[in-house]
């Protein structure tokens, strides 16, 4: 709150020196702030960049540093409807963006504050929380969407241990694929720029911040035969996990999983297992029998459409307070997603009356959301008993 009123106190002093600028030109002013306490870096003299987005194309960049308390400006900016501002900067090796910034109509100036962390090298902090791996089964193959809530609980940046060979940056976090996984996509928190392939999967060279982040992909795998032994392995300390497969006829068997109740949702039966406290280093194999082995080309829009629904009924660890991202606690991660799912769920329904929905795809997404909602009620598994 100091510092707040700091910036304001700045940009009062400022404007009674500074010359009047034309209506049309606009100010963006704002104040760079290290989030770790006792951070040891400082944030004085820290060159910043503003990007200039016109209808979503990048029209302009404007460099800048930053004063000895962090406070930096642009001015002469456009206001017109339209147009779109983004700071950016790297502190520490980390890349660090802005929201979009605007002017509305009459507007003249917008202040910000960017937050930034020192960087560590170490993975210790990173932990997942939640994750889910949801299978499809096919006729030959299986569509597979693994989804994953991370949460660095340290306040620095974890910018990787080594140096990534390429693109370029570090290795962050790491992802094991199935030998032979095919149409590899990535869904949320994964860009395809900043992923490098490894002997067992891909890496991530993107910094972990404080704080949630989430990932979603899928990939597809074959099968040959009326048995498939689906292994992955753990990377990361994981607090829950849940499998969900679809078929009634499929039987589902793991020595590390607890085999619980299945779903039924709308007609559309799901084998659920699931584990709690599960250890880096630890090797999931799941065992499926009565595959379906005839061969053709199902169609897999609907599943694609799972996959992004999916990971935006996830929610976000964390929610934006006064322009800074801050966590929140798992009983109210767990009850946004709730309402997300609640909402999403009449949506899928009004676009269905509505027409917008072909009657397959949405009986099936609605089986997958009612799913998820099913398990997200019964919250997080405590090994003790007590939850």
């Amino acid at each position: 709150m100091t510092k707040r009123i700091a910036l304001g106190v700045v940009i009062f002093i400022l404007s009674l020196s500074a010359p009047v600028l034309a209506a049309e030109d606009g100010v963006i002013e704002g104040l760079l702030v290290n989030g770790t306490e006792g951070g040891s870096s400082s944030v004085a003299d820290q060159d910043i960049t503003l990007k200039t987005y016109l209808d979503n194309t990048e029209v302009a960049s404007t460099a800048a540093k930053t004063d000895a308390d962090g406070y930096f400006i642009f001015d002469g900016l456009e206001t017109e409807l339209g147009y779109i501002y983004q700071i950016t900067l790297t502190f520490q090796q980390a890349d660090y963006y802005s929201e979009g910034l605007s002017f509305a109509e009459g507007e003249t100036t917008k202040s910000t504050e960017v937050v930034v962390y020192d960087s560590t090298t170490s993975d210790a902090a990173i932990k997942v929380t939640m994750s889910h791996t949801v299978i499809y089964v096919e006729q030959g193959s299986l569509w597979v969407e693994k989804y994953f809530l991370f949460v660095n609980t340290d306040n620095r940046t974890y910018i990787g241990s080594k140096e990534a060979p390429t693109p370029g940056g570090r290795e962050t976090l790491r992802f094991s694929l199935p030998k032979g996984a095919t149409e590899l996509q990535y869904v949320r928190g994964l860009m395809g720029c900043c992923i490098i392939d490894s002997e067992d999967g891909f890496i991530d060279t993107m910094p972990v911040l404080p704080g949630g982040k989430e990932v979603v992909y899928s990939y597809r795998v074959d099968y040959n035969s009326g048995a498939y032994t689906f292994s992955q392995g753990v990377n990361y300390p994981t607090t829950n996990f849940a499998l969900l497969v679809q078929g009634e006829d499929i039987e589902v068997a793991s020595d590390q999983l607890t085999v619980e109740e299945p779903m039924v949702v709308e007609d559309i039966w799901w084998n659920h297992l699931s584990g709690q406290e599960l250890a880096s280093g630890n090797i999931l194999d799941i065992r499926l029998s009565g595959l379906p082995q005839a061969t053709n080309q199902a169609s897999i829009m609907w599943v694609v459409l799972a996959v992004v629904i999916l990971g935006a009924a996830s929610g976000f660890i964390y929610l934006k307070r006064k322009g800074r991202l801050q966590p929140v606690s798992h009983e109210d991660d767990f009850a946004q997603r709730r309402q997300r799912l609640l909402v999403e769920l009449a949506q899928l329904d009004d676009d269905f009356e509505a027409g917008k929905i072909q009657e397959e795809s949405y009986h099936r997404l609605r089986s997958v959301k009612k799913a998820q909602l099913i398990e997200l009620t019964q919250g997080p598994k405590d090994k003790s008993g007590s939850g």
